[in-house]
């Protein structure tokens, strides 16, 4: 099944034509635009915040310049642009006001991660439901910091960042059905680390790139983990501690600066047939782009996230060759699907947890719902998207993860 978005999409892109479909001219004037609306949506100021602002420049202008960008595409990255503008800003000021937020301790935090579509949604559900871990959910990613306190700020309540989450759920499910197959998404769920991440091959993916995808692969990656650090402490700042538990396949590509940020970080790696899971993640990716894009080539697709995932996975494995290996666990699919609960309770113990009755119940729960609407329903072939499997599989070799390097 290939996703598409649904039938009234081109028409309203047909409509909204006039006004959406323009492209600002020039790219400089719409981000400051975008950053004076950000001041007036917050009620707070701007101070001075280089280079986060001229890197997030970098982004709006590759976006600005893709030339098939939809209407609905074009109003969907300037929505993304200014949410991360409101964000950065709220954080800004918490921190000025409260400086004592980032004296807040992540300790021993738990990052997911491993080539896309092999199991590290439904891992992350799945260690995150012990209780003592907590995941942050998708209506805290999307409005992550909490009210500062600074006199004129225009604050958000929890039931208006619910509520924005809900409408973003909605909003994808009404134009692109059928994407809750592929990845399900729930205000209320554990969901990935790319809506904190200020930059990453996750922008990639809504519409071809290229040179903002050259920027991220040269550049430093440290300050943005940095930045998603103090996401986690604004998260947690006035509750329980407990210890995180993040996911996202992308980290696979960043392992170094992502260590760096977290010393203390424990990285869970999945495993799947690469072949298989190329293929899914060209349906994905395809359902995204045909959201955001008038023209979408899925052999384009395949070709250059085989490239870009083969180059992420020899990356991640030079990275754990050269760390303690105490400081990486294993999480095959196969295993992860066959017997759920006693890979979560060999985790969590590998992790030096107890698993007691309360996780054990907890983690059973969520092994026996499935958020997927239509479960099943994704199919998908490599071929789709110019992937022959035996190549695929030669260009990631026999241990992807590095699961049997031996290190010293």
């Amino acid at each position: 099944m290939n996703v598409r978005p649904t039938w009234w999409v081109h028409p309203v892109n047909t409509l909204i034509a006039p006004v959406a479909g323009r492209r600002p001219h020039p790219a400089e004037r719409s981000f400051d635009a975008a950053t004076r609306a950000a001041a007036q949506r917050t009620g707070l100021t701007w101070p001075v915040d280089e280079p986060f602002l001229s890197d997030l420049r970098v982004l709006h202008e590759a976006w600005h310049a893709v030339p098939d960008l939809t209407p609905i595409g074009r109003v969907s990255v300037q929505a993304e642009i200014r949410r991360r503008l409101e964000t950065r800003l709220r954080m800004l000021h918490l921190l000025d006001v409260h400086p004592e937020v980032a004296d807040e301790p992540i300790d021993r935090p738990v990052f997911i991660t491993g080539l896309p579509r092999t199991g590290t949604t439904f891992g992350h559900g799945l260690l995150a439901a012990h209780a003592d871990a907590r995941a942050p959910m998708l209506w805290e990613l999307w409005n992550p910091v909490p009210d500062t306190g600074r006199p004129g700020e225009r604050t958000l309540s929890r039931r208006r960042r619910l509520a924005a989450a809900r409408a973003l759920v909605r909003g994808m499910d009404a134009m692109l059905p059928g994407f809750q197959t592929i990845h399900p998404m729930h205000p209320l769920e554990p969901e990935e680390c790319v809506f904190a991440l200020p930059h990453g091959l996750s922008h990639h993916v809504r519409a071809p790139i290229p040179g903002y995808r050259a920027w991220v692969e040269r550049r430093d990656a440290v300050p943005d983990y940095a930045y998603l650090k103090q996401q986690l402490q604004a998260l947690q700042w006035k509750r329980p501690r407990r210890r995180w538990v993040l996911k996202s396949p992308l980290h696979l590509l960043t392992l170094d600066a992502l260590l760096d940020v977290f010393p203390d970080a424990t990285v869970v790696l999945t495993d799947r047939d690469p072949a298989r899971a190329m293929a899914s993640w060209g349906s994905l990716t395809e359902a995204g782009m045909r959201l955001h894009c008038a023209d979408v080539d899925p052999s384009r697709i395949g070709g250059e996230w085989l490239e870009i995932w083969s180059k992420g996975a020899e990356r991640a494995r030079a990275v754990r060759r050269a760390h303690d290996p105490g400081r990486f666990l294993d999480l095959p699919y196969d295993e992860l699907t066959r017997d759920p609960v006693a890979v979560a309770e060999r985790t969590w113990r590998a992790l030096g947890a107890e698993f007691d009755a309360e996780s054990r119940n907890r983690t059973l729960r969520y092994t026996r719902r499935d958020r997927r609407k239509n479960p099943g329903g994704h199919r998908y072939g490599p071929e789709r998207y110019g992937l022959d499997p035996d190549r695929v599989r030669a260009v990631f070799g026999p241990d992807p993860m590095g699961a049997g390097a031996v290190r010293g």
